[in-house]
């Protein structure tokens, strides 16, 4: 049994790390057990299946550079909690050069959500986000100098693997985290379905 203050204090921490999340940047948050998160070894292996990811192998922090759902459940078994965020774009956004955009403020959200989550004592924490990093903050570079180098990352304060690379069922997610999957809003010329992009923060 935890200890009331223990309890309370653990409480104060993830309300914090959910309001960080919408600071950084995110539509929305909330805070799920690290147990419910649904990990699937055969969604991994679609970065590199029948229609392989075309950044596949390109980034230190996705597949085959990284642990896949074997390692993530190690780090699951050690987590209690877990913060989710999500960005709600209009669905045609995320078929326009402004995708990038949004998935960039994705990443920096994570990142920034998991530093404060070690500042606050977390020090194992660990931040998750949607597409590969390559495209977003290298593009300008021929290769990853992690993985073509063996250097440290260029932009290691923002950019975090992708949770595809880890199994991370990201419908699952949003499910648990009591988000519909799809939105519809009504505007001028009638209803705009609205879609979103996922990250997750594992807490320990």
């Amino acid at each position: 049994m935890i200890p009331e203050k223990e309890q309370n204090e653990l409480k104060a921490s993830l309300t914090h790390l959910k309001q960080e999340a919408i600071r950084f940047g995110a539509t929305d948050s909330a805070v799920i057990l690290s147990g419910d998160i649904r990990v699937d070894d055969d969604l991994a292996a679609l970065c590199n299946g029948e229609y392989t990811c075309p950044n596949f192998g390109l980034a230190a922090s996705c597949p085959p550079h990284v642990g896949g759902p074997g390692q993530f459940r190690k780090w699951q078994k050690k987590s209690r909690y877990s913060i989710t965020v999500k960005i709600e774009l209009p669905s045609s956004v995320m078929f326009s050069d402004a995708r990038k955009e949004v998935m960039k403020l994705l990443h920096q959200g994570v990142s920034g959500v998991e530093k404060r989550a070690i500042e606050l004592g977390f020090s194992q924490s660990k931040a998750f986000a949607g597409g590969s990093c390559k495209p977003l903050f290298c593009e300008e570079n021929k290769t990853c100098c992690v993985v073509a180098d063996n250097l440290p990352c260029r932009h290691m304060d923002e950019a975090r693997p992708s949770m595809s690379g880890f199994g991370i069922d990201v419908i699952q997610l949003m499910n648990t985290s009591g988000w519909p999957v799809v939105k519809t809003k009504q505007n001028k010329g009638g209803p705009e379905e609205s879609s979103w992009v996922a990250g997750l923060i594992l807490v320990f």
